[in-house]
Order: C-alpha cells, then sequence, then structure tokens
C-alpha cells in the first residue's frame, strides 16, 4: 500500500468519521503530513457535504457513520474538514459549535490562530445577525485566556464582547464572563469607546434590546466595572468624551450622554 495518502488514512479516517470520534479524527490529522492531508481532501469534502445536507437521526444512505446521525458525526466530519483546509478557508467554514471552535483551530491550526481572529471579527461587522455563521465565534476569548493568542482589538472582536454577548445573554452573564477572564476588561472591552458600533451590534443597541434592564451596560455592567476596580470613573468618562468627539447619531449619543449621566453620579471609594 503507498503510505503517503494511500489507503492506510483513508481507512482510519473512514472508521472514526463513521463512529463520530472527533478526537480521533484530530490525532489523525495532526500526524498526516500536508501530502497526505491533501490527498483524503477530495474524500472528506464528500463526507463532509452528506453528513451536513441531513438531518440529526438520519441513517447512513451508504454507511458513511454507524447508527443515526449525531452532533458527535458533525463534529467529527467539520474535525476532517477543517485540517484539509487552508488556514484562510478553515476560518470561514461554518457551522461550527462553541465546543469545536475553541479546540479544533488550535489543534489543527496552531501557528494561524491570528487568521481564525480576524476572519471571525470581520464577519461580525459585515453579518452581524449570521447567527449561525457567528455561533461560538468568541472561541477566541477563550484562546486569551489560555494564552494562544492576545487579547484581539479587530473592530468586530469589541463589538462581539461588549456589545452582541450580552445583548444575547445579558449584562449579569457578561461581568462573569469577564471576571473569569479579567485580560479583556483592561484590552478588548475597553476599545468599546474607541469602535463604532454597526447595525445588529452597538452598545445602545445592545442595552435597548436587552432581555434583563436592570442589568443593561450602561446602568449596570460598566458602573459595576468601575465599583468593582477594574476601570476608573476618569476612564470612562475619557472614553465617553472620545467617542462623542468622533460624531454619534443621535440615538448613539442619547446613550453616550445617559451612560455619563449615571457615572458622574457614581459614589466611588
Amino acid at each position: 500500500m503507498d503510505s503517503v495518502g494511500g489507503p492506510p488514512l483513508r481507512l482510519a479516517l473512514t472508521d472514526a468519521l463513521g463512529r463520530g470520534d472527533r478526537d480521533g479524527v484530530v490525532r489523525l490529522m495532526q500526524a498526516a503530513t500536508p501530502s497526505e492531508r491533501r490527498s483524503v481532501a477530495p474524500f472528506v469534502r464528500r463526507h463532509d457535504a452528506r453528513v451536513s445536507s441531513l438531518p440529526g437521526g438520519s441513517l447512513a444512505p451508504d454507511g458513511e457513520w454507524r447508527g443515526r446521525l449525531t452532533p458527535a458525526h458533525w463534529s467529527a466530519s467539520s474535525a476532517a474538514q477543517l485540517a484539509c483546509l487552508s488556514p484562510e478557508r478553515a476560518a470561514r467554514y461554518w457551522p461550527l459549535d462553541l465546543r469545536d471552535r475553541i479546540d479544533l483551530p488550535p489543534a489543527l491550526h496552531p501557528e494561524d490562530l491570528h487568521v481564525f481572529v480576524h476572519e471571525w471579527s470581520a464577519r461580525l461587522v459585515r453579518s452581524p445577525k449570521d447567527w449561525d455563521g457567528l455561533n461560538g465565534i468568541e472561541a477566541m476569548f477563550d484562546w486569551v485566556r489560555d494564552g494562544l493568542v492576545p487579547p484581539p482589538l479587530d473592530h468586530g472582536a469589541v463589538l462581539l464582547l461588549g456589545a452582541w454577548l450580552p445583548s444575547a445573554r445579558g449584562g449579569g452573564w457578561l461581568l462573569s464572563y469577564l471576571e473569569a477572564r479579567p485580560t479583556l476588561i483592561g484590552t478588548t472591552l475597553a476599545a468599546v469607546f474607541d469602535v463604532d458600533g454597526v447595525p445588529g451590534a452597538s452598545l445602545a443597541q445592545c442595552d435597548q434590546t436587552m432581555a434583563w434592564q436592570s442589568r443593561r451596560m450602561d446602568r449596570h455592567v460598566i458602573p459595576e466595572l468601575v465599583r468593582r476596580g477594574h476601570w476608573s470613573r476618569d476612564f470612562v468618562l475619557d472614553g465617553i468624551e472620545r467617542a462623542l468627539q468622533r460624531g454619534q447619531t443621535g440615538y448613539h449619543t442619547r446613550w453616550f450622554v445617559g451612560l455619563r449621566d449615571v457615572v458622574m453620579r457614581m459614589r466611588v471609594r
């Protein structure tokens, strides 16, 4: 048998994909040479297209997986496909859930995580309502926590952390999330005063649509960051002035002026 990209790798992949063994797929592809990855790419592409086109619970038309189709089969297929793509194309691959976004790029493209950060950030700016395509891209912040990438300052990364995520999950969730990843507070999140929102991802829209109005960014999160000593009141007020000096729509101007009023009334020890 041809040992470079020949039957052994394809047979092993077929078995791991059939079992929905994502981590087994990762180990195989980590051990494969670039030539071997290229040789199995057509097979992987066909398999991923078939798996992705069918709903959960489907039986394999030609025995491509065992039992009924499960998220484990999708995850294993995604791992194989990401391994066969260049970093630039892998960063555009979707859908992926949060666990796969956290685990797969560092395992398969460890030297190119910046490519994923930049592409995912740009995607949020381009299409902030593309919920499927954006699902799980906050994985980049776990990479920061784990020391794999520096805190991102891309436009989209800042809006992701400061507006898009809390809009969906609430300000209370965001505070806990930040304190588990404290490096982000003085870096990515601090840049919210220096980037402009986009329709679908802005501080003002986040607060307007947040289900938990008592946990808004302006009334709770930002004041609480000051109370807990992460930010100073002067830092916030200076940031507000920079944002206003850039020029804002009336909608956003009212939000920043309202935040300034809240912070000015705060009693800080």
